[in-house]
């Protein structure tokens, strides 16, 4: 035990030179990081601050960008929070390059240890996963950013590398860890145990990001310089692909392998956000690491979503009420939909319309459009705990969910967009009605938004399908990216709809570098967008 805590003191302290100065390794402490390194326990400990990391980074800071909106204020709101350069969009990205640290020393030290080679494979195929991972968010967020490599010295400057740069190592880096990683069924710890939860890097999980990855890359081709847009994004559509049948499991059809849907819409709240279901690909432990999270307002903001509306949800349920507005307070905040968008997208026998929304007929009535304004009530997250310290108790502290980073229905669609990009048109509706017969919703037909302006119905289809299926988890921004300018033209704010289409190349769907990310890296420049305005 004492030793696990030395180890855990040693990580800690390369993590944090790898924030200030994006290095993953001291050489004057290279001696006692070799000699630390025995065990699978050693090594376990490793991984678990990876994990650790993961969940004081997690988000995105412009993945709120695509959130869908009715409300005008809001839609403002979120234009001025990335166009506007009088007010920039800053993002700390420290956090990721400590991951990528924690996730390059599980790889530098893993053939070390006291194990057998299949073990070894898996411990490095967890930091492959978890250091792709990092630089999946830093492209997603940033664009353009650095690559820091497996070790380095205090005396090296890192220069930017082009977000093409940057997918082609961490794809390279994801196929290694397909190749070796287990499947989740198959994990067990140094003592035998099964995880608990899907928050274990496995097959599945690494195909997931595979898959996501490839896509990024083939669907953001429109993205990147001139120079760099001489890659087959074909082929990378079929990786991608592959990527997704690997999980589902088969072809054609239902998934019969590992990964299943859940019954029902109902069940993704009270099953696959709590952790451990079938749908589940691979999760962030919430509980009981609060203290962790709440270093980072992106992850709570993902397990709360609208903060007003849950507290005061809360305190209605404890029949209390907050400033006096009660169940009011929804007109207030910044993300809104109107009850009527709702009742559009999930029509009567949708099982999605009472599953994510609470009480949506009743409380879309006129005769409390007074209270509500006539915006709908989410309810997929729905699973609260109060605080019980002194002086807060009964006060909502937050959902008890796991933070679900992909899920079977995701991937489903996915492939289905890939595959429209590949000429299966046949296959990608097969895949689309996979995820609407869970929700007893209509299943595909020709005639599918025929008033839509998109050239492709089913690809604006499957689109619109993500929206809703995976409403509160805040992949819609991505998604519009990744099908392309005439999606960021129409799905996004007032202003992607007039702004230079250089500037889309030059950076301005990404956040700026924070100032304090600069540190000693001499060799590290701003956004070419940003750049024009700071």
């Amino acid at each position: 035990m004492k030793k696990t805590f030395v180890i855990l003191q040693l990580l800690s302290l390369c993590v944090l030179m790898a924030c200030e100065d994006l290095l993953d390794m001291n050489p004057e402490n290279s001696a006692t990081f070799k000699n630390a390194y025995e065990t699978e326990n050693d090594m376990e400990a490793a991984v678990r601050l990876c994990a650790q990391k993961l969940r004081e980074s997690y988000g995105s800071a412009n993945e709120d960008m695509g959130i869908y909106v009715d409300s005008i204020a809001s839609e403002t709101s979120v234009l001025r929070m990335n166009l506007d350069p009088s007010e920039p969009r800053y993002g700390d990205w420290s956090s990721w390059y400590n991951l990528i640290g924690a996730a390059n020393v599980v790889i530098q030290y893993a053939d070390q240890i006291k194990a057998s080679q299949e073990r070894k494979e898996y411990y490095k195929g967890q930091g492959y996963f978890y250091r792709a991972l990092a630089y999946f968010r830093l492209v997603q967020t940033w664009g353009d950013c650095v690559i820091i490599g497996d070790d380095a010295t205090l005396e090296v400057a890192f220069p930017k590398s082009t977000w093409v740069e940057v997918a082609d190592y961490a794809i390279n880096e994801l196929r290694e860890a397909v190749r070796l990683l287990p499947e989740y069924d198959k994990i067990k710890d140094a003592n035998g145990n099964t995880p608990r939860y899907k928050n274990e890097p496995c097959k599945g999980a690494a195909n997931a990001l595979l898959a996501h990855f490839c896509a990024l890359k083939a669907g953001w081709k429109y993205l990147a310089r001139t120079e760099q847009r001489d890659y087959d994004e074909v082929e990378l559509w079929k990786e991608a692909e592959q990527a997704c049948t690997a999980i589902i499991g088969s072809e054609t059809g239902a998934a019969t392998g590992l990964y299943r849907l859940v019954a029902s819409p109902e069940e993704v709240s009270t099953k696959v956000f709590k952790g451990n279901s079938t749908e589940s690909i691979f999760e962030m432990q919430y509980d009981p690491y609060w203290d962790e999270i709440s270093k980072n307002l992106n992850a709570e903001n993902y397990t709360t979503y609208l903060d007003t509306w849950a507290l005061t949800y809360c305190h209605w349920l404890l029949s209390t009420y907050i400033y006096g507005e009660g169940l009011a307070c929804i007109k207030d905040q910044n993300f809104l939909i109107r009850s009527e968008t709702v009742k559009k997208w999930f029509p009567k026998g949708d099982l999605r319309r009472d599953a994510y929304f609470w009480k949506l007929d009743s409380m879309s009535h006129d005769t409390l459009r007074s209270v509500t304004g006539g915006f709908a009530y989410p309810y997929l997250f729905r699973d609260i705990r109060v605080k019980t310290a002194s002086g807060n108790q009964g006060s909502f502290d937050h959902f008890d969910y796991n933070a679900v980073f992909w899920r079977l229905a995701d991937i489903y669609l996915l492939r289905a967009e890939c595959r429209t990009r590949l000429d299966k048109k046949n296959e990608a509706i097969a895949d689309l009605n996979e995820v609407r017969k869970r929700a007893n919703a209509k299943l595909y037909d020709y005639t599918e938004y025929n008033d839509t302006e998109y050239a492709d119905k089913l690809r604006y289809a499957i689109f619109k399908e993500r929206e809703k299926e995976m409403l509160f988890e805040r992949q819609r921004y991505f998604d519009v990216l990744r099908n392309g300018e005439e999606y960021v033209r129409r799905e996004l704010s007032n202003g992607f709809r007039k702004i230079p289409f250089q500037d889309m190349i030059d950076g301005c769907v990404f956040v700026a570098i924070h100032p304090s990310c600069f540190g000693r890296n001499t060799a590290l420049r701003q956004n070419i967008w940003w750049n024009r305005y700071l």
